[in-house]
């Protein structure tokens, strides 16, 4: 992404650890506002914010300035379960363990009364679809499944331009962006499905835009249920996703 693409854009850093401070030096060069959430107040970005707050200020949080970051010291998930009923910021970076797409839909959902199970069996029908060669992590219990190019325990090569016909650190080719890979997989298997495609910032951080979640988000408030979803993000090499019905 081109620095000059980010200038005046609202950026929320989800973690402050170490991908989430390199996104946040990289967004305040591009002179970019930037949101950055993360419960502890010590953490690694925090000496990179402009203005630090306790707790949840959704009015202080659309008042923010270009080239200038407010530090929100609280829980990522829940700031921006509320931050997304108003306002669709430009870009979201994910840099808290887990999957937080997912993370934020489930706490939509349950936020209106809803119910989330996980079904072993609609689990393993996607896992079926992707390639064990590609599977890093699964589990049946949350409904996570991780996939990547990049055999488990191996690195990255750092930088990659994630080329879409071969891994660049493995040599071996692709059977396709990965995001493409599992929308595939999730095809025809549940009700509500959406792999978030990644893009990456400078730095080699990952993002996502803000209104492929929130348009998602406005989809499934409008389906009957019981229904089941399929909800992550991914880049051409990796990406995570969770699996889960609601009732």
């Amino acid at each position: 992404m081109m620095p000059n693409a980010l200038k005046d854009k609202l950026i929320i850093i989800a973690g402050g650890g170490y991908f989430g401070t390199e996104a946040l030096i990289s967004a305040k060069e591009s002179l970019a506002k930037i949101i950055l959430l993360d419960g502890f107040a010590n953490c690694k970005a925090s000496e990179f914010a402009d203005e630090i707050i306790k707790g949840i200020d959704l009015d202080k949080a659309m008042d923010v300035k270009a080239n200038s970051a407010k530090f929100f010291i609280c829980d990522a998930v829940k700031f921006l379960t509320d931050f997304l009923k108003k306002v669709t910021p430009d870009y979201i970076v994910p840099a808290i363990p887990g999957n937080l797409t997912g993370k934020l839909v489930m706490r939509r959902l349950e936020d209106k009364g809803f119910k989330i199970k996980v079904e072993s069996e609609l689990v393993r029908e996607v896992l079926d679809d992707i390639p064990k060669s590609m599977i890093n992590h699964f589990d049946e219990d949350s409904g996570t499944i991780i996939a990547s190019y990049m055999p488990k325990g191996s690195l990255c090569k750092i930088p990659c331009d994630q080329p879409l016909e071969f891994c660049p650190t493995t040599g071996k080719p692709k059977a396709g962006p990965m995001y493409k890979v599992l929308e595939h997989a999730t095809w025809g298997k549940v009700k509500a499905s959406k792999i978030i495609p990644s893009h990456k910032l400078q730095r080699n951080v990952g993002c996502f835009i803000g209104e492929e979640l929130t348009s998602f988000l406005s989809y499934i408030d409008q389906i009957e249920r019981p229904y089941s979803v399929a909800i992550g993000t991914a880049c051409a090499c990796h990406g995570i996703l969770n699996i889960f019905s609601v009732l």
